[in-house]
């Protein structure tokens, strides 16, 4: 369950475009400097870039899959897209 300061992130966010991805990394990027979130090691890790890398470089490779939880109250975030074919979501 989400708290006040996680909540305007509890979205469904489709990404199709490379400006799409660019926002949800900016939204994440954000997040993570005010506090918010926090990022969590993945089970697997699919992605060439460090989360900090992708944010500040806007790179990425064929997957991207970061994740996060909220430093206060726990929920789980993942920013996730597959850029090679164009899909994706936050």
């Amino acid at each position: 369950m989400s708290c006040d300061r996680c909540l305007d992130l509890c979205v469904k966010y489709v990404i199709r475009q490379p400006e799409q991805l660019r926002k949800a990394i900016r939204i994440a990027k954000n997040a993570l400097s005010e506090g918010v979130l926090a990022e969590i090691d993945a089970t697997d890790d699919w992605n060439q870039y460090s989360f900090q890398e992708c944010a500040e470089k806007m790179i990425w490779g064929d997957i991207v899959d970061y994740h996060f939880v909220c430093r206060h109250c726990g929920t789980k975030f993942v920013l996730g897209a597959e850029t090679y074919h164009g899909s994706g979501g936050y």
